[in-house]
């Protein structure tokens, strides 16, 4: 029998790495940054390296007097043997750092997707705990304004675990009889540490972001 097509929007995130602490995130990402721009300056001076060699082939006909197209000719000829000799001696060192960053962006990037939202962070507070468990089971049932007097308290309280446990009933119930916006709670409960952890896994702009391409060019 076929499988059911999936609704649009049903699709879970494809997670290549596990999350990380916070403090791990800050320390790859300035490790990763590091890393990226010494291999950015290598492959910056493998290029001049190659554009130089076709530029002294270029200068040697010259220099006998040879007509311009000439000079053109062997410029061209030896930058492309200096770029393919280049490459064949320097591809498996290149594409080691490659796997590298791309590791360490696969790791920093699920840590953002689980930050993405205070929602996402909120959901997650006290999971597995009794004591969610005992907050979920108390507030089954309670009207609209229990349930806004329980919100009051876990923001009065910066207690996540009860405003993780409201999430999950407000979730329960119709949108326009909902007794307060989750999106508020979970911004006054974990705004700041969602924008941290949401913040430590963008990536950073600059020559590293090549690695979702592929080989940088030569």
């Amino acid at each position: 029998m076929p499988e059911p097509a999936h609704s649009p929007g049903t699709e879970l995130p494809a997670l290549a790495s596990p999350p990380m602490a916070r403090g791990e995130v800050i320390s790859l990402a300035d490790a990763v940054a590091r890393r990226a721009e010494k291999f950015a300056q290598t492959i910056t001076t493998l290029s001049t390296g190659i554009t130089a060699r076709g530029r002294e082939a270029a200068d040697t006909l010259a220099h006998a007097d040879f007509p311009p197209e000439s000079q053109a000719e062997a410029g061209r000829k030896a930058e492309a043997k200096a770029r393919s000799e280049v490459r064949a001696n320097s591809s498996e060192s290149r594409w080691s750092v490659l796997k590298e960053l791309k590791a360490a962006e696969d790791a920093v990037s699920t840590t953002a997707l689980l930050f993405a939202s205070p929602v996402s962070v909120l959901a997650r507070a006290g999971l597995g705990t009794p004591e969610r468990t005992h907050y979920l089971t108390q507030l089954e049932g309670a009207g609209i304004v229990e349930l806004r007097n329980m919100a009051a308290l876990a923001i009065a309280t910066k207690n996540t675990t009860l405003g993780a446990a409201l999430l999950t009933i407000v979730d329960r119930l119709p949108a326009r009889s909902r007794p307060f916006s989750a999106q508020d709670l979970a911004q006054r409960l974990v705004g700041e540490e969602a924008q941290a952890g949401h913040g430590c896994g963008q990536p950073r702009p600059g020559r590293s972001a090549e690695v979702a391409g592929g080989e940088p060019r030569l």
